[in-house]
């Protein structure tokens, strides 16, 4: 079914509000979800991270059983975008961002996300909203969804806004305080049930107040409005009391009572994930070296130092004169890897020479002469797309050359293209887990940062650090790399 269609079908699919005594029948909700997901999942990319889709899916449904609809099908997605939202729609259909993974801090504050949101299908708030049964839009839910999902200022504009139904808006930034209140409600219930402390959703509150007060003082900076449009919990003040009480009533946990959670499981399974896709030319993770311009990627042995430079990496373990070097120039293809290493190079004497590459590279290795006596060098030359990677490995140590030489070679075989998961590394900024270290501060942490704004106040964000304290030694920080 065509977008417009949908919007059309869906409005004739909206029954009166509950003030007048009606609602949408369960047949029809179902209907309308299915439809929806399916156009949100034509609109927006769904995050390519099978352990934290994995990890998402296995908490909401464990939350869903403990609900009051239990019997419903529950499909919990994780969208690619950095926003940090999350949201419901009709039929049992909950969405969560990666942008709002990266501000959690444990598996407890994750469910307190999905069961708010299960909160809101379970109390049918999208076929209560009362707006449904009064606006004459030729919109729908899904187009005011989507329009929703696609602006970060909190307000549709333009033609969007004629064509978005403020009833779809509201599944994404948010029902009003009292609907609100009720999803609060009913997950920390749901959340009790299931051994997750509600506390929790407090925790959770205060995560997004942080990040809320970020973006408005970046905002003032800029002389722009903020981009604040998260929905969950965004009816709250920062210390709401009715938040507070609704939670209390869900039940004190004993100790007993609570669930036995992994607390490192939340932290293995967002190692590596995806924060920003501010693009880098080229970056050096664990000793893997990847040019996302050129499209390759070569591994460089543990400890050894790597250096990128304009036209050239050099990479070596900082003793015995040792250094590995690549640079690039023009292939020819006319002349074969080891005719270009003969002609081009003027390269003599070779010994040991051999045919190395496959696929999309083509090569060649020999051991060459070193000048003045020094020990043999190690030359390569790999063709790949239109360039020539010529590689020259070296050491003044002439006892140790033969183990420098296996780790030129090995370090010379690993070149490759790049996988779409590398250019994740690459061409995104992502979360990685380290120990706190005695007298490390985010500050400093900034300073290698490779984010270019503001690095010391997103690290304070993720960390649940903002705007003051450090890090506590022994603790697990997120960093970016």
């Amino acid at each position: 079914m065509s977008l417009r269609r949908l919007c059309i079908a869906a409005l004739a699919l909206l029954w009166l509000a509950p003030g007048a005594g009606m609602a949408m029948s369960e047949k029809k909700e179902l209907e309308i979800g299915r439809e929806m997901h399916q156009e949100i999942l034509a609109k927006m990319p769904v995050y390519a991270n099978a352990a934290v889709a994995d990890y998402v899916g296995r908490i909401g449904q464990q939350l869903a059983r403990d609900s009051d609809r239990p019997g419903l099908e529950y499909t919990f997605t994780v969208l690619d975008s950095p926003d940090i939202n999350a949201f419901a729609t009709p039929g049992g259909y909950v969405y969560i961002n990666r942008g709002l993974l990266a501000y959690l801090q444990s598996e407890a504050e994750l469910a307190a996300v999905l069961a708010h949101e299960i909160a809101h299908i379970t109390e049918r708030h999208a076929s209560r909203q009362d707006v449904m049964a009064k606006t004459s839009s030729v919109a729908s839910l899904a187009l005011g969804v989507l329009a929703a999902i696609g602006t970060g200022s909190g307000a549709v504009g333009g033609v969007a806004q004629d064509a978005a139904s403020s009833a779809g808006t509201a599944m994404v930034r948010g029902y009003g305080r009292d609907m609100e209140l009720e999803a609060d409600r009913e997950g920390a219930k749901f959340m009790h049930r299931n051994g997750y402390d509600p506390l929790a959703m407090i925790e959770v509150l205060g995560a997004l107040k942080e990040q809320e007060s970020f973006a408005r003082s970046r905002a003032k900076e800029a002389g722009r409005r903020p981009a604040v449009y998260h929905g969950v919990f965004s009816t709250h003040p920062r210390n709401d009391e009715r938040l507070k009480e609704v939670i209390a009533a869900a039940g004190e946990m004993s100790p007993g009572a609570q669930r036995a959670i992994d607390a490192d499981e939340f932290r293995r399974v967002t190692e590596g994930m995806k924060f920003s896709e501010q693009p880098r030319a080229a970056a050096v993770i664990d000793n893997r070296y990847y040019n996302g311009k050129m499209g390759f990627t070569l591994a460089f042995p543990t400890g050894w130092k790597v250096v990128n430079r304009a036209s050239t990496v050099l990479a070596g373990p900082e003793r015995d004169n040792t250094m590995l070097q690549m640079s690039v120039k023009r292939a020819l293809p006319e002349m074969t890897p080891a005719e270009f290493a003969s002609g081009m190079l003027s390269l003599q004497g070779a010994k040991g020479g051999e045919e190395i590459g496959d696929g999309d590279v083509k090569g060649y290795t020999a051991l060459y002469p070193g000048a003045a006596g020094a020990p043999a060098r190690r030359i390569a030359v790999l063709y790949f797309g239109p360039y020539a990677y010529v590689f020259e490995g070296r050491t003044a140590n002439a006892s140790l050359a033969a183990f420098y030489d296996t780790m030129f070679l090995s370090a010379i075989r690993s070149f490759r293209p790049m996988s779409g998961a590398d250019r994740d590394a690459v061409l995104g900024i992502n979360l990685h887990y380290i120990r706190a270290e005695p007298g490390m501060s985010f500050a400093k942490l900034a300073e290698t940062s490779p984010l270019k704004d503001h690095a010391e106040e997103h690290l304070r964000l993720v960390n649940g650090y903002y705007p003051r304290g450090e890090p506590q030694p022994g603790e697990w920080i997120k960093v970016f790399r």
